[in-house]
């Protein structure tokens, strides 16, 4: 009971920030990050609230049907705009890709990556 009481208080709360100080964020995400402070600072919730959230998680492919409905009802804009849509998400995942991989690269020090090209095997 605790658990729902947690999760609904952390989403209105989210909401109501959100739209009271015009945050470019969603509310919805702001009233997890509360929930996640929340749970940080206070750990005796975290048993009622997983016994609460649980039963959404093991069922989250329901809470997807309204997306793959808009897809449907979209179907002509999604046909049209197919090159485009390709292209940004290709060139989005090339990107991302890439700069992780450069970042990567950076955090570990490009000179301790070992080659499986080397001649030095035995």
């Amino acid at each position: 009971m605790i658990g729902g009481v947690m999760i609904l208080l952390s989403y209105y709360c989210g909401m109501f920030l959100s739209h009271q100080l015009s945050l470019p964020i969603p509310g919805p995400l702001l009233g997890l990050v509360i929930l996640l402070a929340v749970l940080f600072f206070v750990p005796n919730l975290e048993k009622s609230t997983t016994l609460v959230a649980l039963p959404f998680l093991k069922h989250m492919s329901v809470l997807f049907v309204p997306a793959v409905l808009g897809v449907s009802l979209y179907w002509n804009d999604i046909t049209s705009n197919s090159v485009a849509l390709f292209v940004a998400i290709v060139g989005t995942t090339a990107l991302c890709l890439g700069l992780t991989g450069w970042f990567a690269g950076k955090l570990m020090g490009e000179g301790n990556v070992i080659r499986s090209d080397s001649k030095d095997r035995r």
